[in-house]
């Protein structure tokens, strides 16, 4: 079916609320949701719905459970009706350092359902947010499904919550070696967006939902949550398609490594005995506000940045690690058939990227800003320096930063082409473009996925502060949810507003596992930067940078 891209529509806002009730009846009890009117239809919505038992006391730490009314001995929540109508004035969060304060809570296996109608068999989209693992929630405003969202796409939206940060991806002989609850090594966020799952497939077609019809959006860390979730067989027919939007695609660390970058965790926090399963009670039995209190943020740093070469303090956040549990292998393994033997739910996915997903955004990043082409050498010249310290340093000729500065066009000034751009581009190449372009091809190898390639040109028109912005990391999802958190004084302009609905037709064919004309698993689907009279859409015969890709293959920099 050719896809139909709008141009156009009418005001996004809503109009008003209606105070109606609406219950449905699950396993473990009735809840209670509202309707939405929006301009594209009404939505039933129902907010922050227990899904998992909580995580919490002697489950600190281990791997998540649904919330199962046989476990509960009678109804999940305390009230007769479980009251999901509205948000809460102080929303529900799973546990995260945020400005220097613990902020959340520990209990925080929550979801939210929108439903065109309760008698409906729509596909379902489960969307999993993104924040570095470390910060974020199901319904952050402007970063998630809303009702207009729903309405729009004619689809069903499902928002988790999942742990974060030192509670959802800690991992210490402390845990590993508990014979009352083995298989904890890590990866628990993870597990809670399987537990989700579960929760979606056992309840979402009392909310007029198809539960063999699942797609999952993750942006960020959210993607490699979508990655992570095509590796661990215990996802396996628990969704059908899949968006991964500016995913990391390169996994290296173990739970030993994420253990040695974490090895005096326990100790800060004043566990300090001399048995290893006195120092797990105390762990377990520490409030929470210690625990974010004593997190240690400083790395994985090299992901917005050319790589550092110092090991993995810089390329590894020590979060989602290879476990004997979920993740026994990194995504590119996924090529091999004798890997995923176990696994029988063909999946399509759409691996996609920003251009310029290290993007210098004054609202958001502040690395490595280059405003004139003298600031840009001396800083490609810095990084060259630090990435070839030791071995490094021999594999590469003296003239690599001229061979850099030629292929990407340096010192070209022009509307599409200034400093910035020029660094954000080859650091974005380096660190995902070229990376996701290869883990399409491998992917493509399994006869159990069927893998298309998106590339993300398009970007935000000129700012009034003056301020080029390329196409940043976020760039995307702040265009398919309605500009609605860096709120652009220019996001109702025409170019903005034509990637905001390109995008979203796209979400909706997928979601619909409708085929987009003209896109196959080998070409590039491209938002172009441009409205007319070239078209904003693209296909492109080759993956995204080809040129540029190769270079960097041939001098090992994808080896980092």
């Amino acid at each position: 079916m050719k896809m139909n891209f709008g141009l156009f529509a009418t005001s996004l806002l809503l109009n008003f609320i209606n105070c109606e009730n609406f219950l449905v009846t699950l396993d473990c009890g009735t809840v209670n949701g509202t309707k939405t009117t929006t301009d594209y239809g009404d939505v039933l919505e129902f907010i922050q719905m227990p899904y998992g038992i909580p995580p919490v006391g002697d489950r600190r730490w281990t791997h998540s459970e649904l919330l199962d009314p046989i476990v509960s001995n009678g109804p999940c929540w305390d009230e007769n009706v479980y009251d999901a109508s509205t948000l809460r004035t102080t929303p529900i969060k799973c546990a995260q350092y945020s400005y220097y304060t613990c902020v959340g809570q520990e209990d925080c296996l929550y979801l939210s359902v929108r439903t065109p109608k309760l008698s409906g068999n729509y596909p379902v989209l489960v969307w999993l947010h993104g924040g570095s693992l470390m910060l974020g929630w199901s319904d952050e405003e402007g970063y998630a499904p809303t009702a207009e969202f729903t309405a729009d796409l004619n689809v069903v939206t499902v928002n988790i919550n999942y742990r974060l940060d030192i509670m959802g991806f800690f991992s210490t002989p402390e845990i590993w070696d508990d014979t009352e609850n083995e298989g904890n090594y890590g990866n628990f966020g993870i597990g809670d967006a399987i537990t989700a799952l579960k929760w979606v497939k056992a309840n979402i077609a009392k909310f007029g939902g198809n539960p063999e019809s699942i797609t999952l959006l993750g942006e960020s860390s959210g993607a490699n949550l979508v990655l992570g979730l095509l590796i661990a067989d215990q996802a396996d027919g628990l969704f059908h398609r899949a968006i991964a939007l500016s995913a990391s695609p390169k996994w290296k660390s173990d739970y030993e490594d994420a253990y040695k970058l974490r090895s005096s965790f326990t100790k800060d926090v004043g566990c300090t005995q001399v048995t290893i399963s006195e120092r797990r009670a105390c762990l377990k039995s520490m409030d929470v506000e210690t625990l974010c209190s004593k997190t240690d943020h400083n790395r994985g740093y090299g992901f917005y940045d050319f790589p550092y070469g110092d090991g993995l303090k810089g390329e590894s956040m020590d979060y989602t690690i290879i476990e004997p549990t979920l993740i026994p292998y990194p995504p590119q393994d996924l090529k091999h058939e004798s890997k995923t033997r176990n696994k029988r739910q063909k999946v399509k996915l759409i691996l996609s990227n920003t251009a310029q997903e290290n993007g210098y955004n004054a609202l958001q990043y502040s690395l490595n800003q280059v405003y004139n082409w003298d600031q840009a050498d001396e800083l490609l010249t810095e990084r060259i320096q630090n990435f070839t310290q030791g071995a490094q340093r021999k594999k590469l000729k003296s003239d690599f930063q001229k061979d850099i500065e030629e292929l990407y066009n340096f010192g070209e000034d022009s509307s599409e082409w200034w400093p910035q751009i020029f660094w954000d581009t080859l650091t974005t190449d380096v660190r995902a473009t070229c990376l996701l372009s290869d883990l399409a091809s491998d992917l493509n190898k399994n006869k159990l996925y069927d893998v298309y390639r998106m590339y993300i040109k398009q970007r935000p028109n000129e700012i009034t502060c003056g301020l080029n912005y390329d196409s940043i990391h976020g760039w995307d999802t702040e265009a398919l949810f309605g500009y609605g958190w860096l709120k652009l004084e220019n996001s109702s302009d025409r170019h903005q507003r034509k990637f905001e609905l390109n995008l979203r037709d796209l979400v909706h064919q997928f979601s619909y596992d409708k085929e987009i004309e003209g896109w196959t698993t080998k070409n590039t689907l491209v938002f172009e930067n441009d409205d007319f009279p070239l078209n904003p859409i693209n296909f492109d015969k080759n993956r995204p940078q080809k040129k540029e890709c190769n270079f960097w293959k041939r001098k090992k920099m994808l080896d980092y």
